[in-house]
This record gives C-alpha cells, sequence and structure tokens, in this order.
C-alpha cells in the first residue's frame, strides 16, 4: 500500500476517511506486527482501472459477469469505509464487514476482496473510493471452476463413497476445523480433521453442509491462488445488504403514488451502509476476536470510541435517519456514545426481547429517538439531529417475516386460557414456531414465511393475521400488541420524516430530475484534488461552501469524547453477540434465507 498523498487530517472529512480508515492498523489483532493475520489469507484482485463506476445489475440478477482483474498476493481485506453517496438521506450501521470466504462450502471458496494497487500508472486511492462509493448489495467472487486448478494437490480430503456432508463447523478462528460426512450404509459419522496454520493457503470445502456427494468427489483441499493471473470476477448478491431494498422498494411505491416522477430509488444512492468496526471477521464474539471479551472491548475502544470512524462519516453525512442492524450495534453504540440519544422516555437497556423491543420502541411515531449534536467548535456551529432506528439483524430473512411474538409466560397463559388460539397458532400450515433458544426468550409465530421479501408476502400474513384476530377477539390485545411485521414498519419511519419535512423530494440541481433529497452540506467524496470519479457529484455538492478542514473531526472527536454511554455494561444486561442472534432462528429452511453470505 502507497501511502496517502496528505494528512487525513488536512483533507475534507469525508475525503481523509478514505486515506485514515484503508491506513488505521490501531487493532493488533486484526494487524500484528509479529506474526501473521488471524484469518485466511484470501484470494485478492486489483481492477484494471482507477473508476470502474456503478457496474450494477441491469435487473434482478442474484450474480452477473463485473470485471476481469489481475490477482494480487492472497492476503487480508482491508478497513472498510462506508458503501454509497455520502450523502445519502438514509444510513444504516452495522457491527463489522464479515468475512465472507471464511464460511466453509463452494460460496465460501469462491470469494474475492480487493486489494488495490498503483500498478501500470492507475491510483489505489481512487480506485478505492470509486469502489466504495458505488459498492450496494453486491460483492466479488471468482468461479470455483476456475479457482480448480490453484486447489493443492497435497492433502485432498475426497469421497471414499457416496454419501452427505454433515457438517463443516468453525467456532472459532483456528485455520484447522473438522469435516464430518456420512457415507451411505455406513452407521457412524465419518470425521476428517482439516489441519491449517495461520499465513499459509487455507482449507476450502467444496461441498455444502447437508449436501449429497458421489464417490471420488473432491470434499476440501487447500486454495493457493497465485498472483498475476488474469480472471473474471462476477457480483454476488449478500443477502444482509439486500435487507433494506423492500423498505426502500415500498417507500419509492409510497412516493410515486404521490406523484413522484423521478428515477428509482436505489442501495448506494439512497442508502449508506456502514459498519460501526471498520475490519472484518467471520461473526462478532470472543471466539473471533482474540478470545476473550476483553480482547473484543479492545477493537471496540479503538475503532468506534478512539478513532470514532463511524461517527466521524455520521457527522459528515448527517443523514435524516440512521437504522442500527441489531441489538449487539445498538448496545455497542450506546455504550459508545449514549449520551447523543435522547427520547421523552429512554430506550430499554435491557430488552427483553432484543431487537424487536427495541424496534418497536424505536419506530414509535409518538416516542421517536434520534441522535442529536448541538455544538461549537473554533467558532462554528454544528448541529444534527438524526432519527433513530434499531432493527433486527439483516442476515437473518425470518427476523423480518412479519410475526406474532409473545413472552414466554404470555405464551404459557394463552395455552391455559385459550387452547383453540393457541391450538391455531401451532398447528395453522402457514405458521411456523420458532422457540426461543434461551429459557427466557420470546416465542414467535412466522406468518407465511415461505413467501418472498416485500409487498406479497405483506399482504398475504396480513390476511392470516387478521382472521386470527377475528377467530379470537378475546384475544386482539395479546397478538396485536406481539404483532411485528419489520420491513413495514421501518418504512412508516420514511413516511413520517417525508411528512414532518425531515427528508424531502426534489431536483438535486435546476431543471434536474427529481431525486430524493440529499442532506445538508458541502461533500467532495466525487470530485477532489486526489481523485475525480468519472461520474461526478449529480448533486452539485462540491460546489456548496465547505466548513474549515478540520471542522467536522473535531465535531465527531468532541462528541465522542462528551457522550461515552458508561464504562460497563448496565446492570442486567445480557453480553449480546451475533452468534445469539442467529441462535433465534426457526430450525425450519426459510426460502429465502441468507444467499451468498451475511454480515454481522
Amino acid at each position: 500500500m502507497q501511502p496517502p498523498p496528505v494528512d487525513y487530517a488536512n483533507a475534507p472529512l469525508e475525503v481523509g476517511l478514505a486515506f485514515g480508515v484503508r491506513t488505521c492498523r490501531t487493532c493488533t489483532y486484526f494487524w500484528p506486527t509479529d506474526k501473521a493475520q488471524p484469518y485466511g489469507p484470501f484470494p485478492a484482485f486489483d481492477l484494471p482501472i482507477n473508476d470502474p463506476g456503478p457496474g450494477q445489475a441491469t435487473g434482478d440478477e442474484p450474480s452477473f459477469p463485473w470485471l476481469k482483474v489481475v490477482t494480487q498476493p492472497a492476503s487480508f481485506p482491508d478497513p472498510e469505509i462506508m458503501d454509497g453517496c455520502r450523502k445519502a438521506p438514509i444510513m444504516t450501521i452495522g457491527i463489522n464487514p464479515n468475512l465472507t470466504a471464511f464460511a466453509p462450502g463452494p460460496t465460501g471458496a469462491s470469494w474475492a476482496y480487493p486489494s488495490f494497487t498503483s500498478d501500470g500508472g492507475t491510483d489505489e486511492w481512487a480506485k478505492y473510493a470509486s469502489y466504495y462509493r458505488y459498492r450496494s448489495i453486491y460483492q466479488e467472487r471468482f468461479d470455483l471452476t476456475a479457482l480448480s486448478q490453484y486447489l493443492v494437490p497435497d492433502g485432498q480430503i475426497k469421497a471414499a463413497k457416496a454419501g452427505v456432508l454433515v457438517s463443516a463447523l468453525r467456532p472459532t478462528d483456528s485455520p484447522s476445523y473438522t469435516v464430518v460426512v456420512r457415507y451411505d450404509g455406513d452407521a457412524a459419522d465419518t470425521t476428517f480433521a482439516l489441519a491449517g496454520e495461520i499465513g499459509t493457503p487455507r482449507w476450502v470445502v467444496l461441498v455444502n453442509p447437508r449436501a449429497r456427494f458421489n464417490a471420488g468427489d473432491l470434499l476440501a483441499s487447500k486454495l493457493d491462488v497465485p498472483a498475476g493471473v488474469s480472471l473474471q470476477t462476477y457480483r454476488q448478491r449478500v443477502g444482509y445488504y439486500q435487507q433494506f431494498v423492500p423498505v426502500l422498494t415500498g417507500f419509492e411505491s409510497y412516493l410515486r403514488q404521490r406523484g413522484y416522477t423521478g428515477r428509482s430509488l436505489q442501495m448506494g444512492e439512497d442508502v449508506g451502509q456502514l459498519d460501526m468496526v471498520a475490519c472484518a471477521s467471520p461473526h462478532w464474539n470472543p471466539g473471533f476476536l482474540g478470545g476473550t471479551q476483553a480482547s473484543e472491548q479492545q477493537i471496540i475502544d479503538n475503532c468506534v470510541a478512539d478513532n470514532a470512524w463511524a461517527l466521524r462519516q455520521l457527522v459528515q453525512t448527517a443523514p435524516a435517519v440512521l437504522y442500527l442492524v441489531g441489538e449487539a450495534s445498538y448496545t455497542m453504540f450506546r455504550r459508545a456514545f449514549g449520551g447523543l440519544l435522547h427520547r421523552d422516555t429512554e430506550l430499554d437497556h435491557a430488552p427483553a426481547d432484543g431487537a424487536f423491543t427495541l424496534l418497536r420502541e424505536t419506530t414509535d411515531p409518538a416516542h421517536p429517538c434520534y441522535i442529536e449534536i448541538d455544538t461549537e467548535v473554533d467558532g462554528v456551529s454544528y448541529h444534527l439531529k438524526t432519527r433513530l432506528v434499531v432493527t433486527p439483524h439483516f442476515s437473518y430473512d425470518s427476523n423480518f417475516v412479519p410475526q406474532i411474538r409473545l413472552h414466554p409466560d404470555d405464551w404459557q397463559e394463552l395455552q391455559e386460557r385459550d387452547p383453540s388460539c393457541a391450538w391455531a397458532l401451532t398447528t395453522d400450515p402457514k405458521i411456523t414456531v420458532v422457540p426461543g433458544a434461551q429459557a427466557r426468550d420470546y416465542i414467535a409465530f412466522l406468518l407465511d414465511p415461505n413467501q418472498p421479501p416485500g409487498g406479497t408476502a405483506s399482504a398475504a400474513s396480513a390476511a392470516i393475521f387478521a382472521e386470527l384476530m377475528a377467530r379470537f377477539p378475546q384475544e386482539s390485545t395479546l397478538l396485536r400488541d406481539g404483532f411485528y411485521d419489520p420491513h413495514a414498519q421501518m418504512g412508516g419511519v420514511l413516511v413520517d420524516l417525508l411528512a414532518h419535512g425531515a427528508m424531502g423530494v426534489g431536483p438535486a440541481v435546476p431543471g434536474g430530475e427529481p431525486v430524493l433529497t440529499r442532506t445538508g452540506g458541502s461533500c467532495q467524496f466525487c470530485v477532489n484534488q486526489y481523485w475525480k470519479l468519472a461520474k461526478g457529484c449529480a448533486y452539485g455538492k462540491p460546489n456548496e461552501p465547505a466548513p474549515p478542514v478540520g471542522f467536522l473531526a473535531k465535531v465527531a472527536m468532541a462528541a465522542a469524547h462528551d457522550a461515552r454511554g458508561g464504562d460497563g455494561p448496565t446492570p442486567g444486561a445480557r453480553h449480546y453477540t451475533d452468534q445469539h442472534e442467529h441462535q433465534r432462528l426457526p430450525v425450519v429452511p426459510i426460502s429465502t434465507h441468507v444467499e451468498a453470505g451475511s454480515q454481522q
């Protein structure tokens, strides 16, 4: 990596974040100086040109060919900045990027990550900026068939006969793990130990868990993709990033019913997607972050509180609304910046139903929650008031199926008080029951979960809910209080913001087509003295007066210093990880469940 052309503190904040985040090596867990990095190394590639532009699918393709690239030495991916327009009015924040290549299976084996250089007269900083400006719901992979020539012959695991791959679990960051198969006709499983070593070519599993294979099929091998090879990349849709699409689609439909004639709303253009922590990991829990809660907390302190990369971007973007993805993200944000949260009734620090309780609280139009900064730095005023919404975890589609959620005590009482209603909830073939993973977890009753997400599922689920309400009016309060339609609730906040003037629609420039209005203030991310992206800025933001150099960074750091939400967990609060939210998944398959990777 070449050093940035300027100290990031002396560039406009939106530009300086590209320099500062990419070169950040604060966390020695991710970037050790005396040993190999804890994950990978993974296939890497460089772009042949500085600015390939959006390069998105023309329709709803799950995957499509993107660019021919040149492979780079296998590596760990660079820290990530926000995806999308820096002045988009909608922002989402998760915990951190997910290492999709870590997951055992053919999809995990094929993922690749950018490793930009300035080779051939190109500019790695322009590439980095362009890549994240235009990334939306896709990430890159190679074709697995093309990669097969780089599978290491020594030690390969081949099937002795036909059977099923039972499991390939990776419970920690260890490069060693086991693959378990059940051969046809055998009374017991066969286990293969994949012995890996940090910093050397990694093991990949070439069969999906629970999938069948034939005798002689290659089950697992080490993969070693050399540098300097020209390969075709494909963009693959990622379930996490797609989760907001139904919300955006529903909001666009609402706008068009009221006369909106502009371009379609787009992820990455109207929604910026960011993470609290910039470096990737396979999961967010101590087993993948140094082994202890203390090592995990050190990463949070470094990235979230001390460097405050995400808060700096929030200050520069100043979105109308921020969706914090998952209870763990909310807990992380509250502990670092709790003093910025304002609501007439404080949000629950130990929500009984996790992110669902927080979703209910933060989508309540009578009691909205805001992130607020009102300060003066070097004689210049700054004010931010962003609506905050906490959502269930984006990676799991079952979280977004319209559903009725009941506390275990309420469910027990319902079974005793109204057996006919309980019978209907548990025997209707259109309803899937999801028991809680732990004793005090809520029980979820998913309404028509096998329909695709969006309007069709909501309409079908609404019909099922209406039928239950009609059949059991004596239970209407309990059923209504426990009903969630997360996409609709999230979209309702956008409608509310539009109605109160916090969001708007209109021409970005005089005579231009209507768009979702950008947030206030200058932005030079796409056009500046260090790079100029070919599409430039369609919103006239580089022409607006810019704040003094360093002003926004000072605002963010002052807010981070003054807004600490506490040095430790709230008494009674649980330590939430992404694994806990995963444990809430139903045991039955959901047709739209995570395709091609997820994110924390």
